[in-house]
């Protein structure tokens, strides 16, 4: 399943180099010149960040309405690039006034990733990622994994980074057992600048191994307010190839293989 999803989105994504004029390809006229990640704005100095916090829908294992919040700390300096993340997405409700509240969503995620700017397009990367969620088959999931990445477009509208890799995934089951497994890494970063004011995000992560394939999709439409202010609506998309099936509820039944969180938040960057 890995090699065929890596294979059509290299594919996909060499058709398209070749339908672009040629300055907005990655070429030889820019090998003497620094390119940043799709998702680093051109303006900033080496240090930047941005918070955001908002309103959540979740579907799948849990159904509720959620407050999520998510971070992210950079540096960029010359060939390295270094990325710092974090988001949460929980709620609690009770029946009524007079009774406890409950928990009835919560994830987390949080993040690392290093890259080595190896020519103006290609990089190597290392990166770790760390899953949490209450109401899936998994307790927590760990991912180590390096690889190279290719800046395949760079235009005043358009960017495209995708990154292929390698490394090892060691998960907690909610049943206790461990999975630990080696692991394949496809992941694909696009931006697309609307208009001065609004840009689309779109992310795609696929961490494969023999035990299961984990797949999520971000998709986000940014639009400014006032000054580094903005309105952000996002769509997450979680899956689970395998999971297993939750004895303890009567009668029985499987986990859900798919999550998903609607969002709308507020993104302040500096």
């Amino acid at each position: 399943m890995m090699q065929g999803c890596t294979g059509r989105v290299v594919l996909a994504a060499v058709l398209g180099l070749a339908l672009l004029p040629a300055e907005a390809q990655v070429g030889t006229k820019m090998a003497a010149e620094a390119i940043a990640p799709a998702d680093k704005a051109a303006d900033k100095g080496p240090w930047s960040a941005k918070l955001a916090g908002g309103y959540a829908k979740t579907s799948g294992n849990s159904d509720s309405s959620a407050a999520n919040f998510s971070g992210e700390g950079r540096y960029d300096k010359e060939r390295w690039h270094h990325i710092l993340g974090a988001t949460v997405v929980a709620t609690s409700s009770a029946a009524d006034r007079d009774s406890p509240s409950e928990t009835t969503a919560e994830a987390y995620w949080g993040g690392l990733k290093s890259q080595y700017d190896l020519t103006p397009a290609w990089y190597a990367f290392g990166s770790l990622d760390w899953y949490k969620d209450r109401f899936s088959a998994y307790d927590h999931q760990l991912y180590e994994a390096a690889g190279l990445g290719w800046r395949i477009l760079r235009s005043e509208k358009h960017k495209l980074d995708l990154e292929l890799g390698a490394g090892a995934k060691q998960a907690k089951l909610v049943s206790g057992d461990d999975q630990n497994e080696a692991i394949g890494l496809a992941r694909g970063l696009y931006t697309w600048q609307i208009s001065e004011n609004a840009a689309f995000v779109q992310k795609l992560a696929v961490l494969s191994g023999s035990d299961n394939t984990y797949t999520e999709s971000v998709s986000e439409l940014k639009a400014g307010i006032i000054g580094n202010l903005s309105m952000v609506l996002g769509y997450t998309w979680k899956h689970n190839t395998d999971v297993e099936i939750d004895t303890s509820l009567v009668p029985p039944r499987a986990f859900d293989k798919t999550d998903t969180y609607t969002t709308v938040s507020l993104e302040y960057v500096f």
